[in-house]
């Protein structure tokens, strides 16, 4: 297997601008408030203009860097587009499309995701039985809310955006890039690919050293996530090995064909460590979680290892490989099959 290559150093998080493609793109990254500690957003050129791609958190931080870098760029920006309803690719979509009166460009699961999110309480009954289901203790449950904020916007989303689809072109300067659906790790993510380049616009459908959280969520406890993102990596691995992908975390590289393989072969690996934990002892969700990804105590690292637990579960549990009991304490026990 043909290993990854990774061709640019990563800019500093204070507004330095690299050349990846010169003349055509422009890599930044951003702070996040998080153990991930960047993005990755770009500006594609756009005519007379730029195309911005993604936006980062909605922060005091976030919004002084982009006060800084705008007026030094060549020209202006003509649009935004946002890969998916995550707040660090969107959190400013609102504020900026507000400040520069520029159109937002997405899916429509995404707009409406981000709009779901800016709207929620995280206090919901649906969501405090989600988490009880999964295993975590009243205690646990109560410390939620406010970790669960983190992903809310800080300001107003967008009133009104523009409309991508999987299958069509969006057309940015002289070039036309196909629009690539993903699901898994969010409803309806879109990656743009540029034939004429040779670049991917991946977002977090594809990065090249971690794996994007693909979990179960309370809005959707009864979901498949997973059998829908392996379906996504073997659609985006169709594409050339030799695609330059432009991830939104991380480092650029080359090598598209071959990390598609390694994510889904990662993920394959962790469905056979959930059913020998569940043979071994079953257990919760959230015992799982503990098992599966050791030496996290953060609430909000609890609840994207529980949802990566539960996403993996549900795979099983499809498959019939896995199943699970409620018990006297209102969560489910999940056991290997035929136990």
């Amino acid at each position: 297997m043909t290993s990854l290559t990774f061709p640019f150093k990563a800019p500093a998080c204070n507004g330095e601008l690299i050349d990846v493609v010169p003349g055509c793109i422009k890599w930044l990254r951003m702070p996040l408030p998080m153990a991930l500690d960047h993005i990755n957003l770009y500006l594609v050129r756009d005519g007379e203009g730029w195309r911005m791609i993604d936006t980062g958190f909605d922060t005091a931080a976030t919004r002084e860097l982009w006060t800084r870098i705008l007026p030094r760029l060549d020209a202006p920006i003509t649009g935004i587009v946002c890969t998916h309803h995550h707040g660090d690719h969107c959190g400013l979509a609102g504020w900026l499309t507000e400040k520069l009166r520029v159109p937002l460009y997405m899916s429509r699961a995404e707009y409406f995701a981000m709009r779901l999110v800016h709207d929620t309480s995280f206090d919901s009954w649906e969501e405090r039985t989600y988490f009880r289901h999964a295993g975590m203790s009243e205690a646990q449950v109560a410390e939620l809310p406010q970790a669960l904020q983190l992903f809310a916007l800080a300001s107003p989303p967008a009133r009104a955006y523009r409309r991508l689809r999987e299958g069509e072109t969006l057309v940015i300067g002289s070039h036309q890039w196909q629009l690539r659906g993903g699901e898994g790790h969010s409803p309806e993510h879109i990656s743009l690919y540029c034939s004429e380049l040779g670049v991917l616009l991946s977002g977090d459908q594809l990065l090249g050293r971690i794996s994007p959280n693909v979990g179960v969520l309370p809005f959707e406890p009864e979901a498949n996530p997973l059998k829908d993102w392996l379906i996504s990596l073997e659609h985006i691995g169709e594409l050339p090995e030799e695609t330059l992908v432009l991830p939104a975390h991380e480092l650029p590289f080359y090598g598209l064909r071959t990390r598609a393989r390694e994510l889904q072969q990662h993920h394959f690996r962790v469905l056979e460590r959930v059913l020998t934990h569940c043979a071994e002892r079953p257990d919760t969700a959230y015992g799982l979680s503990q098992r599966l990804f050791p030496g996290r105590s953060a609430a909000l690292e609890n609840i994207l290892a529980v949802g990566e637990t539960m996403a993996h579960l549900a795979y099983l549990l499809k498959q019939c490989r896995v199943q699970r009991i409620l018990t006297a304490q209102d969560s489910y026990r999940y056991q290997v099959c035929g136990i």
